[in-house]
């Protein structure tokens, strides 16, 4: 049997699954994104509590 590393980060307020990290991809869950334009950081919206989460993704533009 293959075991699939995967990191789940959750939402911060009502732990809702948010973003799922597998070999090679980030999955992030039904969300709306947000880019802090000088760093380049992203932030996705919670689809449940709509808190802002920290994703691991930069946007290079």
């Amino acid at each position: 049997m293959n075991s699939v590393a995967v990191t789940v980060a959750r939402c911060p307020v009502c732990r809702a699954k948010v973003v799922e990290q597998l070999p090679g991809e980030v999955v992030i869950r039904n969300a709306i994104l947000k880019v802090d334009a000088p760093t380049g950081r992203v932030s996705a919206k919670c689809a449940r509590c709509k808190a802002w989460v920290e994703v691991p993704l930069r946007y290079v533009g």
